[in-house]
């Protein structure tokens, strides 16, 4: 079958009333682990389809039934049993079958989780399936339905939208609404978090992170499911940690917040058991950008700092996940390292053993920034979400977006893993090497997402935009500028006033506000540490893309585009996981 062909097999759905061939249905889906009834958003309504699962990819014991809600039953029932789905030896679905200590057992079904979307400005919403069986099999076992419940969690983990009216101020302020409301859904309790309190221009090598539990008898075990989930947007200057590579070759910056966090779960792990018997402890861990790069790490170090916790019970998914150590670096955050090259460096036939899976677009230039080329990979199975020319799968991406909340995306300005690679190239041919970018760029790359990311209440409450004076007050306040004489920051922001506009124009004629008070103290950092106008410009260019999501359909912005969540979770659901990548690539229409 060729891509088109596969794909739509993947994406149709047979609605209620009709049936699908019973070799259509169960394709490489064992009787055991046939899926419940699909609810799929679509402006608001609920539409109850049967759809083949792209469900766990792994051999090994079946994981168990899993159970449908109690008035879904019967309706469910009557079409499997149509369909010629249900095997002789499979147990009928049970109802009730965990009693819960902690939290709540809740009902296998869809749950409507919030994220915030910077694409589009807003807070949106969208529909996960979630059951507590979802940790049954081995972690080592990938599930895409337990992926993208984990994308919905990670997503969830942001700072809401709305709480960037506050962006100034100490303390949660709504910073966690989000996560709090997901974790109740689930059922979980005995929620904290971690690094939600600061005001968003404070910039310390930090991740947010929220993290509860729920404590269930099923089958007779005590089970503790532990969810922790690390923050990868909307947390402000905190962004500036990103390109703090700092002088070894491991990424500074994240490892700094994985050490951190690390001790802060097993801190929580060890206080929930004084409380009460944990009885087998399950971690599921996830995370997205910033996020998902630290999450990677902590995910390796856990299980030697809490011995209960075994690997097979450790659930790790990371999405659009920066790349932070080379093979030399900190071997105590190391597990399954670059697990899918072999020893001599070459790209293995099929993923090893992993309970890691970090999932990546393969047009998105952000888990790419720390490239392969200078040696630099991530923990577990990377997993490569296609990118794809081919018009028919456009389409019903298209389709798919727009069935979500929000502006919906159009597929086709998205990069493919080509033009990745074409704004990726650059960007080495300029750093040269790990310390190069260290000793040249790195202080300079960090000042100018500081600017990018810091907001006064006058600008969030007011919209004032700084004047010249204003701006050169604000880099005289900032750690690494201050090594520059007043002079000097005086000319540079005066020559980034008159090199802001065509910068600007690049945005169109609508020039958003944020745009407009970060452009010149962002332009001015780049003058005085000296950097090419070109290199100034490009980085700018890149900022300004991910903030506005405006401007000319460039490399840059298809790139931008791609590193969005919605892009994420529409790709994930859209196709088979048969469809991911060892590495990045473009899927083109068979000759």
């Amino acid at each position: 079958m060729g891509y088109a062909g596969k794909f739509a097999a993947v994406s149709k759905a047979v609605p209620l009333g009709k049936v699908a061939s019973p070799q259509a249905m169960t394709e490489g889906v064992s009787p055991s682990r046939l899926p419940p009834q699909v609810k799929i958003a679509s402006g608001g309504k609920k539409d109850y389809t049967i759809k083949k699962r792209c469900g766990v990819q792994a051999a090994g014991a079946d994981a168990g039934d899993e159970t449908m809600k109690r008035r879904d039953f019967c309706k469910g029932l009557a079409v499997t049993l149509a369909a010629g789905t249900l095997a002789p030896a499979a147990a009928l679905p049970q109802a009730g079958a965990a009693t819960a200590l902690v939290g709540r057992a809740v009902p296998d079904d869809y749950y409507t989780l919030w994220y915030r979307s910077d694409r589009c400005g807003a807070d949106l919403r969208h529909d996960y399936y979630y059951s507590d069986s979802l940790f049954d099999h081995p972690a080592t076992e990938y599930d895409n339905q337990l992926a993208l419940a984990t994308l919905g969690m990670a997503a969830a983990a942001d700072c809401p939208w709305e709480s960037d009216q506050r962006y100034w101020m100490e303390g949660e302020v709504g910073r966690a609404d989000h996560i709090r409301d997901a974790f109740a859904k689930l059922g979980f309790t005995e929620v904290q978090l971690f690094n939600y309190t600061h005001s968003l221009n404070d910039t310390p090598d930090t991740v947010g992170c929220a993290i509860a539990r729920k404590t269930l008898v099923r089958g007779g075990r005590q089970v503790t499911i532990i969810g922790a989930f690390l923050r990868g947007s909307g947390y402000g200057a905190e962004w500036s940690g990103n390109l703090h590579a700092g002088p070894g070759s491991a990424h500074t910056g994240f490892v700094t917040a994985a050490r951190q966090l690390v001790g802060k779960i097993r801190a929580y792990v060890q206080a929930s058991a004084k409380r009460q018997p944990l009885g087998t402890l399950k971690l599921w861990m996830g995370g997205y950008s910033r996020g998902g790069g630290v999450a990677n790490l902590v995910a390796a170090r856990l299980p030697a700092v809490l011995p209960q916790l075994e690997k097979k019970n450790t659930f790790v998914y990371t999405f659009a996940t920066p790349a932070a150590l080379t093979a030399a670096d900190c071997p105590e955050l190391q597990q399954d390292f670059d697990n899918n090259h072999a020893a001599d460096g070459r790209l293995k036939k099929n993923w090893g053993t992993s309970n890691i899976f970090n999932i990546v677009s393969s047009g998105d230039v952000v888990p790419r920034v720390l490239p392969a080329e200078w040696g630099f990979y991530r923990n577990g199975n990377d997993r490569f979400l296609p990118s794809t020319v081919i018009p028919a799968e456009l389409e019903a991406l298209n389709d798919r977006s727009t069935r979500m909340e929000g502006t919906p995306i159009d597929f086709g300005r998205l990069a493919v893993t080509e033009e990745a690679d074409a704004v990726l190239r650059p960007m080495m041919e300029l750093f040269c090497d790990r310390q190069t970018y260290y000793e040249d760029y790195e202080d300079a790359m960090r000042c100018m997402l500081q600017c990018a990311t810091t907001r006064t209440e006058e600008e969030v409450t007011r919209g004032i935009v700084r004047d010249d004076a204003a701006v050169v007050a604000q880099l005289r306040s900032m750690e690494l500028m201050q090594r520059f004489p007043q002079e000097k920051l005086e000319r540079c922001v005066q020559a980034a006033s008159a090199l802001s506009r065509p910068v600007l124009e690049k945005l169109g004629s609508a020039v958003p506000l944020q745009a407009q008070q970060i452009v010149i103290p962002m332009l001015a950092v780049g003058l005085c540490f000296e950097l090419q106008p070109e290199t100034v410009q490009l980085v700018a260019d890149f900022v300004l893309s991910t903030i506005t999501v405006q401007g000319q359909l460039s490399g840059i912005l298809k790139t931008v585009l791609c590193h969005f969540q919605e892009n994420y979770i529409t790709v994930l659901e859209a196709y088979d996981p048969a469809d991911h990548g060892m590495e990045p690539y473009t899927r083109r229409e068979e000759l």
